[in-house]
């Protein structure tokens, strides 16, 4: 086992213990058996819509995953509904709310992003016939009036 600093009063300490022998003050480790409060679970549009970099951003490095051809889709999936409870368990959050906000921010830019290249996409797919259809009438008027 490894050891880690209090994150009171810095001095070093087992990473198992639960208070710092020094100092008194409990240690919020990241272990495998962390409670989910109530407010953790439920949809994670972030980790839905951004899957590995909101793994990254997280720490919750099976998201990467993602990244495999045909597989992401399942995964982004996967994340959308459990992530959130990952992130809780796989990163050191100060409280409930600061999680939550920062989940928030996820969800909010992964959906301004999206419908960011969706628009885009529209416009695209409007003005690239429009203007080939402005470049075919400018061949035309310029044929016709040559002699």
């Amino acid at each position: 086992m490894s050891m880690v600093f209090c994150r009171a009063c810095g001095k070093e300490i087992h990473e198992t213990a639960i208070a710092c022998p020094q100092c008194g003050a409990p240690q919020q480790a990241s272990r495998p058996g962390k409670a989910i409060p109530d407010g953790v679970r439920g949809w994670s549009w972030g980790a839905f819509l951004l899957s590995w970099i909101w793994s990254i951003g997280n720490k919750t490095w099976i998201g990467l995953l993602a990244l495999i051809p045909y597989v992401g889709l399942i995964v982004a999936i996967i994340l959308g509904f459990k992530g959130r409870e990952w992130a809780w368990k796989n990163k050191d959050w100060a409280s409930l709310d600061e999680f939550n906000r920062v989940q928030r921010q996820w969800s909010k830019w992964g959906l301004i992003i999206v419908l960011g290249i969706f628009l885009t996409g529209i416009i695209a797919a409007i003005a690239i016939p429009a203007y080939q259809g402005y470049e075919q009438r400018v061949q035309a008027a310029q044929s016709a009036s040559s002699p």
